[in-house]
């Protein structure tokens, strides 16, 4: 039995985890975390029974309800619960900046990381990479696209190109125009996949988009110029690869998140069990990308492999997301926003966390002071 810690066991990637660990079997959840969401937490703490827990905030409640759970809370709490855990596997679900701090732990304290935390590679790749090599840690991703490239590349014949899909977002049939001031309720509205709210609103902007193209120069080695990106409508088509003779292999599958959470977590094997798609009825088709209509994967592609500017973008779009759904600006007002503090942070090359971190403080200072003044 491997020993499975999960960050963010009440997010979305942390739920359908959960729901993964029943079918293989032979993962025992040793630790879990969460933020929030105490009401769920306290359901998943009855039913998976782990030694070790941890919450940003207070835990006392939980304490004194579950004696037999070592609990960790504060700032620190998640890296010391991973440290006491001493797991086999970590899956890190976190959302924002701060996941670059776990996932840093958890390649020190384990032999596996499923990496769902994009902003680990956004903000600290060249860290992140690093350390997984020092340490002698298996680095897997867990995001659909990335997983499928990791799959595809397999053998020992590295492809030229790669390339990643994208559903287009809920308003990927609207008019530059239209989507402009599209709202909340139409933004969230999603094709295809069921995601939290701030993956969804990027999914609009293609900020996402963006962010994956930065994360798979990373994990792939690659040149932004090399990471091709296609519309996918019905998201059946997560990837590809392209090699030097003209062939191309694309990886084919459902839009569930459970099976590359399932790959990651079973790989080198696949242990996961789910019911076959009808090739016969699928329809496969890309297409390109406008990037009138997509300017936030535009600006991605430029600033690939400049730390700063990358760390500025995840920080921007974050606030943008944050008043976007507070109604405060419009959907078209989240690029200008991203783009002006991209602007103007400068370029630098962080050496350590704690560089990272000030410059997203900064990024998101700058961020907060620009919203006003759109």
């Amino acid at each position: 039995m491997k020993r499975l810690a999960i960050i963010g066991s009440t997010g979305s990637i942390g739920r359908q985890t959960l729901e993964v660990v029943k079918d293989l079997k032979n993962h025992k959840v040793v630790a879990l975390s969460c933020g929030h969401n105490f009401s769920l937490f306290r359901k998943q703490l009855l039913e998976y029974k782990p030694d070790y827990a941890a919450a940003i905030r207070k835990t006392e409640e939980l304490e004194r309800d579950f004696p037999e759970i070592t609990f960790f809370s504060g700032a620190e709490g998640i890296e010391e619960m991973l440290e006491a855990a001493t797991p086999d596997v970590v899956v890190n679900g976190a959302s924002g900046a701060i996941g670059l701090r776990y996932s840093l732990k958890a390649l020190e304290v384990s032999r596996r990381l499923c990496l769902a935390n994009k902003e680990s590679l956004v903000c600290g790749g060249k860290l992140l990479i690093k350390r997984a090599v020092e340490k002698g840690a298996e680095l897997i991703p867990v995001d659909s696209e990335h997983s499928a490239i990791f799959q595809l590349m397999r053998g020992k014949d590295k492809p030229e190109k790669i390339f990643i899909t994208a559903s287009g977002g809920a308003l990927r049939d609207y008019s530059i125009e239209k989507m402009y001031n599209a709202s909340l309720k139409e933004v969230l509205r999603h094709p295809t996949w069921s995601m939290g709210n701030r993956i969804t609103i990027d999914s609009a902007t293609m900020v996402n988009k963006g962010l994956e193209v930065i994360e798979a120069h990373y994990l792939f080695e690659y040149d932004e110029e090399d990471i091709l990106t296609y519309i996918c409508k019905n998201s059946l088509i997560h990837g590809g690869v392209i090699y030097s003779d003209g062939v191309i292999k694309m990886h084919l599958g459902k839009p569930d998140m459970k099976i590359p959470i399932a790959y990651a977590l079973s790989y080198p094997k696949r242990g996961y069990h789910s019911d076959y798609m009808n090739i016969v009825e699928m329809s496969l088709m890309l297409e390109e990308i406008d990037y009138r209509k997509y300017p936030a994967l535009e600006l991605a592609r430029e600033i690939t492999g400049i730390s700063s500017k990358q760390i500025a973008y995840n920080a921007a779009d974050e606030i943008a997301v944050k008043y976007f759904e507070k109604g405060a600006i419009h959907f078209g007002e989240i690029f200008k926003l991203i783009k002006r503090v991209v602007e103007l942070i400068p370029e630098t090359d962080p050496r350590d966390f704690d560089e990272i971190v000030e410059i997203d403080r900064y990024s998101r200072e700058l961020a907060e002071k620009e919203v006003a003044k759109l």
